[in-house]
């Protein structure tokens, strides 16, 4: 996700941008001069809708205790063609056509399993043969789309950041024909990065090959919407196939109902109106076992859970100390969030982690960054639902 104020500026030298790209062996990034992220504990507010104007910010009641300092990781590379991964240790704990998965596909490395009883949503049966096929299952690729997640810079890199290794590596630049300014990106259970550009475009990227991009067939500016976040969503935990949703990035920070919220539909990408969402400056972020979020700015920002099927708030987690700035992106990984966000504006990023299902017990959702300074500004993540839920 990218700022107007900062948009405008990008636009303009989009054109003479020169990118380049490569592959290697990993390299460590260099010690950052100072920590501009605070970390802490997620703290709990009330999820009921705002009724201000569309421009007040007003993050209600919250509980929690006051947030604990945590060291940060540092990594230090450029945006202009670094192929090796940018490494970083913990910090310390503070407090072209059809898209995405929707149906079965046998003929396409389904797993199989011997069953006598009833097929779930996410399935289909052979009545003769007793075997219960995945209708949606998950690629075995050589870029994987279970360890990691997809993060995207401004300009058009596409690289993956490891959560257990604490590290991010250059899958390459993506080349579309189009200039290189993005806004955000979707991860299918398919292997395919769904980008957005600025200028509305969509284009759908083979992770395993960045430099396969083709047209889906998107028409940009349905129902008035233009730039949006975006994410792939499962139907549900019972069933695994998935389609993307969006929500309209048009600037009314927060309010009632102030923003659109829909799915595409994964047949002829027409936007479905689902509803409205309380948060016009978020990105989406799905899991696989259908739940839908927003990250929500400008600051306080917030972590917010949505109907997917209304875009209605369900609850509210604020973020203290992470300031979206000049570029933003989040997804879920085994139970946990890791927030991108281009603090300082200053065409780096920092990596902070939200211990969302509290795996160490302690009884908080410790905030922390854990990787200070990446070498680009990113602007779009993506996880597939086939990612884990829980930790591994």
């Amino acid at each position: 996700m990218y700022p107007l104020s900062m948009r405008r500026a990008c636009t303009f030298l989009a054109g003479s941008l020169t990118l380049a790209c490569g592959t290697g062996a990993p390299l460590t990034g260099g010690e950052s001069g100072s920590d501009t992220s605070a970390t802490g504990t997620a703290t709990a507010a009330t999820a009921t809708a705002a009724t201000t104007s569309a421009n007040t910010t007003d993050p209600g009641p919250s509980t929690g205790d006051v947030p604990t300092t945590g060291a940060s990781a540092t990594g230090g590379a450029s945006e202009t063609g670094t192929s090796e991964p940018v490494t970083g240790s913990a910090g310390s704990t503070g407090g072209t056509g059809s898209m995405g998965s929707t149906g079965a596909d046998a003929s396409s490395g389904s797993q199989t399993e011997t069953s006598t009883g009833e097929t779930g949503p996410g399935e289909t049966g052979d009545s003769t043969t007793g075997v219960v096929v995945d209708a949606c299952p998950c690629p075995d690729l050589v870029v994987g789309l279970d360890d990691g997640i997809f993060v995207l810079s401004k300009t058009a890199q596409l690289w993956k950041y490891f959560p257990v290794k604490n590290e991010l590596k250059m899958l390459g630049v993506v080349d579309c024909g189009l200039p290189p300014s993005t806004f955000s990106m979707g991860v299918d259970r398919e292997g395919f990065a769904w980008v957005q550009f600025s200028d509305q475009q969509i284009r759908k990227v083979d992770i395993t090959d960045v430099s396969k991009c083709s047209d889906p067939g998107f028409v940009p500016g349905q129902d008035g919407i233009t730039n949006f976040g975006m994410a792939f969503v499962s139907n549900s935990a019972q069933d695994p196939c998935d389609r993307l949703h969006g929500n309209h990035y048009n600037f009314k920070a927060e309010g009632d109902k102030v923003a659109e919220f829909f799915s595409v539909d994964p047949d002829t990408l027409n936007l479905m109106q689902l509803g409205k969402s309380d948060y016009g400056l978020a990105e989406v972020g799905g899991t696989g076992d259908g739940r839908a979020f927003l990250f929500a700015g400008p600051d306080p920002s917030r972590l917010v859970e949505v109907d997917k099927n209304s875009g209605a708030t369900k609850s509210v987690l604020l973020l203290p100390g992470v300031k979206t700035g000049g570029g933003f992106a989040f997804a879920f990984f085994a139970g946990d969030f890791y927030f991108f966000t281009d603090a300082e504006s200053d065409n780096t990023s920092e990596v902070t982690h939200l211990d969302f299902d509290d795996s160490d017990k302690n009884g908080l959702q410790d905030l922390k960054v854990v990787l200070q300074d990446a070498p680009i500004r990113i602007v779009g993540a993506g996880v597939s639902t086939c990612a884990p839920l829980i930790p591994q």
